[in-house]
């Protein structure tokens, strides 16, 4: 049992290691989107964002629906 206490900080330590030498690499590579690239993630997410809207509004207009033809 002694053994196992013993290892966990020092595994503990490894994995925040390994986590801080990830984020560097990740930061090292990272660079700045260009004007393009920005505009492109732009227009996903405005679409992505429409399109959960949309869904959102058939829902509850199904459900509003539904709750009408309840009464």
């Amino acid at each position: 049992m002694s053994a196992v206490t013993k290892d966990a900080p020092s595994q503990s330590m490894n994995k925040l290691q390994k986590f801080f030498l990830n984020s560097r690499r990740i930061l090292k590579i990272s660079v700045k989107p260009t004007r393009k690239m920005y505009g492109s993630i732009l227009k996903v997410c405005l679409i992505g964002l429409a399109v959960i809207g949309a869904l959102s509004y058939i829902i509850q207009l199904i459900s509003q629906i539904i709750q009408n033809a309840a009464q």
